[in-house]
């Protein structure tokens, strides 16, 4: 599968199904030094595969406090003590943080030197990896410095996610819903219906699963690249998760606080727009198959949740912008915009709802 950058007028490839060993071993055929940069948990599992002098491995302690500036210097002090140069190459072997991490640094190291993604967990597979999207977080909020910086490949192993947590496969559930709400009914119609234990499923199914959240997201980036609008519909629910994450300084996963931002903006396009009872009460269910609704907050706790929530990257006024299904598979679109402004009034409102 190709993917087409009309900013930057080149492609990049997505390829599926290679073996690890194998890959990394032809890479140093072609590249004058190589770096993969992974966190130790991956290492642990992978360490005979990464224990090779020539992949000059770099090692970073999982989790999201990981997306950092501290880290991002680290990783540019031990590039240059290696000698690294243009025709040398970084590969991120991880999950979201690890791709977000390194593809930032490959973005302005030297000014850019390649970028292989590797992804190793479900969330980075169907989505993070994808795209372009690099960045840090800070003590402010999520993802706010950043580049888009495209990868020479993206090498996707549904084979990986044999090593992570039924926990962890979760969290990669919750994007995966997040695309049949924004885009598809059928999948959405097919997680009704899958095991819930994810890799329970046949491999038919969970590669079926993956190609077809990919393709999504392809399709979706090729058209706005840059996020100036089609884009943004990828961010159903991360409006609101993101705000609770940084409520919870990044201790609750992820994918939880996705899938209680998708209950909240789904209910807030219910309450205010044209999403109906019957849609917003199936996304609930869905969303409660994979106990993806646990997240709690109290009322003391709602006002950090909205100031974190007008930091989020695509705001543009003092109000706080959503992209909003108007039916299961259907963002709705107003004023040829896929995104809507809500008051903090009417956000304060729903989110007292889910106390």
């Amino acid at each position: 599968m190709k993917i087409k950058n009309h900013i930057h007028k080149e492609e990049y490839k997505i390829e599926f199904d290679k073996d690890l060993k194998k890959y990394l071993s032809n890479l140093n055929q072609r590249y004058y030094k190589i770096s993969v940069i992974t966190d130790e948990n991956i290492y642990k599992i992978y360490k005979n595969i990464l224990n090779k002098k020539y992949l000059n491995t770099i090692k970073i302690k999982p989790g999201e406090k990981s997306k950092s500036i501290e880290n991002k210097i680290m990783i540019e002090k031990k590039l240059l003590k290696l000698k690294f140069n243009r025709k040398s190459v970084i590969v991120a072997l991880g999950g979201g943080v690890v791709g977000d991490l390194v593809g930032f640094v490959a973005s302005t190291f030297l000014r850019g030197i390649d970028l292989i993604q590797i992804p190793t967990s479900l969330v980075a597979m169907v989505d993070s990896s994808i795209g372009g999207k690099t960045g840090i977080n800070n003590d402010l909020g999520k993802n706010l410095i950043g580049t888009f910086y495209n990868p020479k490949k993206i090498i996707v192993n549904s084979s990986f996610l044999k090593t992570l947590p039924e926990s962890e496969l979760r969290q990669g559930l919750a994007e995966i819903i997040k695309y049949g709400v924004i885009y598809d009914l059928r999948l959405f119609k097919l997680l009704e219906k899958i095991n819930i234990n994810f890799m329970e499923n046949s491999n038919q199914i969970i590669n079926k699963i993956i190609k077809n959240c990919i393709a999504i997201k392809v399709k979706v980036v090729e058209e706005d690249f840059k996020e100036t609008d089609k884009r943004s519909i990828l961010n159903f629910g991360h409006t609101v998760g993101h705000g609770l994450e940084k409520l919870y300084s990044y201790k609750k996963s992820h994918g939880d606080c996705i899938g209680l931002g998708m209950a909240i903006e789904a209910s807030i396009a219910n309450k205010y727009f044209d999403l109906n009872d019957e849609s917003l009460n199936k996304i609930y269910k869905i969303l409660d198959r994979f106990a993806l609704r646990s997240i709690r907050y109290s009322s003391t706790q709602i006002k950090s949740i909205i100031k974190y929530m007008e930091l989020d990257k695509k705001n543009k006024t003092n109000k706080i912008t959503f992209s909003l299904p108007n039916k299961i598979g259907s963002i709705m679109l107003k004023n040829k915009k896929h995104t809507i402004e809500v008051s903090k009034e009417k956000i304060n409102t729903v989110l007292k709802e889910f106390l």
